[in-house]
């Protein structure tokens, strides 16, 4: 019934970037839904056109976009979130930081850019009605496709088909590129040693039949190989990975007991392995919704018993969390901290976690130095992700310590008590000799 207006909107990559004019906006979302074919052929446009702009994020692959030097000639790049693969365009001054909480990443980009020339997504195979799925994201396309002009769909052959915020319809659609792959993946991290006794604190802050909310990283990956032994848990999160499909596969994640959504596992995108594609793929009990959804605090707090867990870089002695940046140096961004953070405080509990030391060159010596990353103050310019009114409980590899109602000299003896043992002293000194309080 489709097929005919499916090979009249087939293109090549490099066919589908030449549909881009000088001035144009282009979406170039990331995560799954990264449009690996069409992000490696818009090099052919540098020196060729003028005054793109492009909006991108958390991309999972290496795009030649992002490593052509002169690429800034072209292509005005702006991001909310950074990852490794955009550090190089930001360290050119090419890519621009758009300071956010995710769940407002659409409204704002929105009323920056009120329409936009060009969005272009990695989808599912469509089905016999017409219907492509975006592939295991609904971040802020979803939102953002009522204010775009044209829509240009990479069909990746392996995608998965989801449910949720993710339909687009061969009718909404300009032009097709295929691919013959799986989305891009995310390698998982190793947990160390000190993620292992990390993960431990953080498993026993989280109770039977509790709601959580889950990242990526090692010390994510430890975490829930404790809460393997929980019973009756559930899953509202923004991202869902290869570990939280292990909780579901072992039993330990239910999603039985949750409030809102019963029997559904609620999440806005999917990053991970290539059987977590494959696991996800016309699941119809994991549900993609767009962030302005998951992340609202309003919606998060009707979870039972709900649990966020997310990272911090630094920590200070009130307990204010840098966790996007050090200093000046943006590295990825806020995220969902502070919309799960504060979502789940309204009946359940907000974690933030960090490693007690982290090891960095020394500018003067080139040698490399560890450092403490609970902190007597912030590094200079570094931004307050998390501040420290809405901070809860606070974990390292050495213990987790629960802020809520205390003094910032009491905040400071509970942080001190999880700070690596070679620091503790140095930070009792200093936060003396700063604060002009006596621990």
């Amino acid at each position: 019934m489709h097929s005919e207006e499916y090979r009249r909107k087939l293109l090549s990559a490099a066919d589908a970037v030449q549909t881009i004019r000088d001035g144009d906006s282009v979406l170039l979302p990331g995560g799954a839904i990264t449009p690996v074919e069409f992000g490696n052929h818009l090099p052919e446009l540098v020196g060729r056109r003028k005054n793109i702009r492009l909006m991108t994020y958390l991309p999972l692959a290496p795009l030649k976009i992002y490593t052509v030097p002169d690429a800034g000639e072209t292509f005005a790049m702006e991001s909310v979130f950074y990852n490794h693969y955009l550090q190089g365009p930001a360290g050119r001054d090419c890519c621009g930081f758009i300071p956010n909480h995710l769940r407002n990443a659409s409204r704002d980009w929105h009323a920056a850019v009120p329409e936009i020339d060009l969005m272009v997504v990695t989808v599912s195979p469509m089905d016999r009605h017409g219907w492509f799925t975006m592939a295991g994201s609904a971040i802020l396309e979803w939102d953002l496709l009522p204010y775009t002009k044209r829509v240009i769909v990479e069909v990746a052959s392996h995608a998965p088909r989801t449910f949720g915020d993710t339909l687009i319809h061969l009718s909404q659609v300009d032009g097709i590129i295929e691919s013959d792959r799986y989305p891009a993946t995310l390698p998982r991290e190793t947990p160390t040693p000190a993620d292992e006794l990390l993960g431990g604190h953080v498993a026993e802050l989280v109770e039977d039949g509790s709601t959580i909310q889950l990242g990526f990283g090692g010390t994510i990956d430890a975490l829930a190989g404790q809460l393997k032994r929980k019973k009756g848990l559930g899953i509202h999160t923004e991202s869902f990975s290869d570990c939280a499909m292990e909780l579901l596969e072992c039993g330990a994640v239910t999603n039985a007991n949750k409030t809102l959504h019963r029997g559904l596992t609620i999440t806005s995108f999917t990053m991970g392995s290539e059987r977590l594609y494959d696991y996800i793929n016309d699941n119809p009990a994991i549900v993609h919704k767009s962030l302005s959804y998951t992340n609202n605090l309003s919606v998060i707090a009707q979870n039972h018993k709900m649990v966020s867990i997310n990272a911090a870089l630094h920590v200070d002695l009130s307990g204010q969390c840098a966790s996007e940046a050090v200093g000046t140096h943006q590295i990825s961004g806020s995220g969902g901290q502070v919309d799960t953070g504060v979502g789940a405080q309204m009946g359940g509990k907000s974690i933030i976690t960090l490693k007690s030391t982290r090891t960095r060159k020394d500018p003067a010596t080139g040698q490399d130095r560890r450092e403490s990353c609970i902190r007597p103050l912030l590094p200079e310019g570094s931004c307050v992700t998390y501040t420290r009114s809405n901070v809860h409980f606070v974990a390292t590899e050495y213990g987790a310590v629960c802020l809520r109602g205390l003094t910032v000299k009491e905040r400071a003896r509970k942080l001190i008590s999880i700070a690596h043992p070679d620091f503790r002293d140095w930070l009792r000194e200093e936060f003396e000799r700063l604060y002009q309080m006596k621990l």
